[in-house]
């Protein structure tokens, strides 16, 4: 028998007491870590926006694409007015429906005075301004169309008589019928040659 004592397991002992010492100390520098870092961000919530966030990124990204909207305007894909002319029976359809539906009727019922005045409330007075001085150059030549068929209606009117009650109800029925039918006009719905006509007829006691 060999006189040195085996302490093989004593040395075995004191290695895996340093080396589960360390393993402890790196199990708990991870677990330190993990507690240090910052919240996960993500958050579930409800799969639809709430009113006031959808209502923002609508604003927010509309407002953002203003300029976009303006070119996309001033350069069309296809001609917009054919467009429309082309669409008339649709339009007819859609109108049919609508009144069919009492579509117009229902739409004022659900909204008030108070939301019916919001938009105009937010709205700076210059937008009006604006609005006309950005549109002047329409507005001169629909009044270019207008203003020589209210001058004749005008003089029409002027040179009918009114000795009598009924002249002179003829005359006001001929200047109701006349600015009617001028308005027809203006909306394209008649010709000028059309109102001219209709207006000789009126002030003549063929259409009194």
């Amino acid at each position: 028998m060999s006189k040195h004592k085996d302490n093989s397991m004593e040395i075995f002992g004191e290695a895996f007491k340093t080396e589960l010492a360390k393993a402890m100390g790196t199990s708990h520098a991870i677990m330190v870590k993990s507690h240090s870092r910052t919240p996960n961000p993500i958050t579930v919530t409800e799969g639809v926006l709430d009113p006031d966030t959808w209502a923002k990124l609508i604003v927010d990204r509309g407002s953002a694409a203003q300029d976009y909207w303006k070119d996309r305007t001033l350069h069309p894909s296809k001609d917009p007015i054919a467009a429309g002319i082309k669409a008339e029976k649709k339009f007819k359809d859609r109108m049919e429906t609508v009144l069919k539906n009492e579509a117009r009727k229902k739409g004022l019922e659900k909204t008030n005075l108070t939301e019916y005045g919001e938009d105009v409330d937010a709205t700076p007075s210059t937008a009006y301004g604006d609005g006309l001085k950005n549109k002047s150059k329409k507005i001169t030549r629909k009044i270019s169309r207008l203003q020589p068929l209210v001058e004749g209606l005008r003089k029409a009117i002027a040179a009918m008589p009114e000795d009598t009650d009924p002249q002179r109800e003829a005359k006001m029925r001929a200047a109701r019928r006349g600015m009617i039918l001028v308005g027809q006009a203006m909306k394209g719905i008649v010709g000028p040659a059309d109102i001219e006509k209709a207006i000789k007829g009126l002030v003549s006691g063929a259409g009194a």
